[in-house]
């Protein structure tokens, strides 16, 4: 498991190095509806992981809250360019998506 480990976080590390960074977006959605979001659906998880290790289980049930909620994926290429994004934070595998909306007016 740990040798699988190094190699995911290697290929994220590789893949956020050449620019094929995630974000989670949802059109209408500010930045920080967003951030809100990702916490809720991180603060539902702790409910039924232990969050000592992370797999499959922890990945999918992050990316299945926020798709619940209506955000989906994008590469930084497909999003806006008026949105504001923050890359991915590293110190948590399923948080290789990074945030993005727009500005509140």
């Amino acid at each position: 498991m740990a040798k699988f480990l190094t190699v995911l976080v290697l290929l994220s590390l590789l893949c956020l190095w050449t620019g094929c960074s995630t974000y989670w977006y949802q059109e209408g959605k500010t930045y920080k509806e967003c951030d809100q979001d990702l916490q809720l659906c991180y603060d539902e998880l702790q409910k039924y992981a232990d969050m000592q290790s992370i797999d499959t289980y922890e990945v999918d049930f992050i990316k299945d809250c926020m798709k619940e909620k209506g955000y989906r994926l994008v590469t930084e290429d497909k999003l806006p360019r008026d949105v504001k994004r923050q890359d991915p934070e590293m110190r948590t595998f399923w948080l290789l998506a990074g945030k993005s909306g727009t500005l509140e007016e």
